[in-house]
């Protein structure tokens, strides 16, 4: 042990002797250290922070006997990078848990960073700590003190890492914590419209659309990061409780750090300006019996004449004597088949199709191919062919939920795509309007370029409906799609997200979209290849299904996988 602590000296560690219960064995103060091996009769304590170059430990309990798991699932991603980068020395705990240790020039006092409801002797729940630091004021027991051993890398060789890079591992150790206390407002008391609304398993699915329009980005399971931010984790959802989203990060406005927010409180503060009462309205109109006074659906509308009945008959009879064209179909997907490549209808106007998949899977990747083949008219990647008439040439994307800059690079993709800037494609980004305001600005759109209009990409439709899981929500936007598509003879692509779950789309809203599309094409992430997604055809009215077919991300833009660059020799369906 003497060998040890002059060892530790030498490294610029600041050492003092401990009892076997890990308290300091010293009289008066132990603030500059124990130089004196004498004085160290059982243990070695290492002083934190300043005294020892900004010293900081990472201390993993194991108070429910599961530190080797919090730890090796605490090293990974972001995390593992930095561990490996800098081989920072880990030591395993007389109690089985470990420390990790590190030096930063930014150290702050002992902290909890994460910890888990257990029950006391009165079978009461309280917080046990599972994460904490020793920074500056603080020590830990280090080896070589019975029951202490370094197990990786060298105690006396302990890396300084950046002060990013600490707020990382931070960020990371705070996503294990599962204990929260929610604060209920006014509003969620019980049978009040919040409360009632947390309680639906819409709420969750609302509470992730709202998140994702406010530029949170979901990073792997239940870990969440915030607006701006590249690199590490802001808050999770569904780890201290199915619907609970907890912020550790400071700088999360508008929530607060290391607290707990219900999908009403989420959706209040980032759609509604932390006005509650205004969703709270809008929820008393989805679910009680008694709406308030001034809900619009109160007035009865005005029975039509039977002459306008008779109108509507006239011009919605079908005469089976005057032959209807099959409406032109406008795009193709390439296929290869036993011996040849044939090109198989994909949309025709007056139709709309989906596109599903989970979080991530690159939904919007896929969009690229389509909107940069009808924008020149031709295919693209010798994969998607379009044939829009001459007078259907006007393209348009309207992205509801990124951000400012990532909606540009999603657009500016396109001209990469076609190699060139082409004027007759348009993109807008409605992220920061409500859903009605979104629905109006698109109308208004389709009606302002109703002479040249042919193809149109919504991305993602949810966020047209004040809700995915109110059956009148889901009626309203569907009639929308059917009356664009057949007012306007164009085609329009939606966009919706799977449930994680299953392959469902999401809510009432996915299950109506999906009824009346022409087209239904799932996109998924591949298993081993984080840059791959695999594109499959769940379902298409009239004509035979397209192959499964994949495309990978290189450089910022989408490739087709496995597809002869040739483009001769195909034959035309029908």
């Amino acid at each position: 042990m003497k060998k040890t602590i002059c060892e530790y000296w030498k490294a610029g560690l600041i050492t003092l002797p401990t009892k076997p219960d890990k308290s300091p064995d010293v009289k008066g103060t132990w603030k500059g250290g124990v130089k004196d091996e004498s004085f160290y009769k059982h243990g070695i304590g290492i002083i934190c922070g300043e005294p020892s170059g900004g010293l900081e430990c990472f201390d993993f309990d194991n108070h429910f006997a599961d530190a080797k798991k919090t730890l090796s699932e605490f090293i990974t991603g972001e995390v593992k990078e930095i561990y490996q980068k800098y081989k920072i020395p880990i030591e395993s705990t007389l109690s089985g848990g470990y420390h990790l240790l590190f030096r930063c020039d930014q150290v702050e006092g002992n902290q909890k960073l994460a910890q888990r409801p257990k029950k006391d002797n009165h079978g009461r729940w309280i917080p046990d700590v599972i994460i904490e630091t020793r920074g500056e004021g603080g020590y830990f027991v280090a080896a070589p003190t019975p029951g202490y051993k370094l197990i990786k890398n060298s105690i006396t060789k302990i890396p300084r890492i950046t002060s990013e890079e600490r707020q990382i591992l931070i960020e990371a150790a705070k996503s294990f914590n599962t204990w929260h206390e929610v604060k209920k407002i006014e509003y969620e008391q019980r049978e009040k419209p919040g409360d009632i609304f947390n309680s639906k398993p819409e709420s969750i699915d609302e509470m992730q659309s709202c998140l994702v329009r406010a530029g949170w980005e979901e990073t792997s399971d239940k870990q969440w990061r915030r607006p701006g931010k590249n690199k590490g984790i802001s808050a999770t959802l569904g780890k201290v409780a199915p619907n609970v989203f907890y912020v550790f990060s400071s700088n999360a406005h508008p929530f607060q750090d290391n607290s707990a927010y219900t999908p009403f409180q989420v959706i209040s503060l980032l759609d509604h300006g932390g006005d509650f009462s205004a969703f709270a309205k809008i929820l008393s109109e989805r679910y009680l019996e008694h709406p308030p006074v001034s809900r619009p659906a109160a007035k009865k509308k005005k029975d039509k004449s039977e002459s306008e009945y008779e109108g509507i008959l006239k011009r919605a009879y079908i005469n089976i004597e005057i032959p209807i064209d099959k409406p032109p179909i406008i795009m193709y997907i390439r296929d290869k088949e036993p011996g040849r490549a044939v090109q198989k209808r994909l949309f025709t106007l007056g139709n709309y199709s989906v596109i599903t998949g989970k979080s991530k899977s690159k939904k919007t990747f896929l969009n690229n191919f389509f909107l940069a083949s009808a924008t020149i008219n031709d295919h693209i990647q010798g994969k998607i062919f379009s044939n829009f008439p001459e007078n259907k040439r006007a393209v348009l994307m309207f992205d509801t939920e990124q951000s400012e800059y990532d909606a540009y690079v999603t657009a500016k993709r396109i001209s990469d795509l076609t190699y060139d800037n082409p004027p007759n494609f348009g993109a807008f980004n409605l992220r920061e309007y409500t859903p009605q305001e979104r629905c109006q600005i698109i109308d208004y759109s389709i009606k302002k370029f109703k002479d040249s209009i042919g193809y149109i990409v919504i991305d993602g439709i949810a966020d047209l409906a004040t809700a995915i899981n109110d059956e009148h929500e889901a009626t309203r936007v569907v009639s929308l799609l059917m009356k664009w598509t057949k007012v306007y003879n164009c085609h329009i692509t939606t966009v919706i997200h799977q449930n994680k779950n299953d392959n469902y789309a999401t809510g009432h809203l996915g299950s109506a979209i999906i009824k009346k599309a022409e087209c239904v094409i799932s996109v998924k992430k591949a298993e081993n290849d984080s840059l791959r997604s695999e594109v499959s055809c769940d379902m298409i009215r009239g004509t035979m299904d397209f192959n499964d077919f994949d495309f990978e991300i290189i450089d910022n833009l989408p490739r087709i996988v496995s597809m002869d660059s040739q483009i001769e020799n195909y034959d035309l369906p029908y």
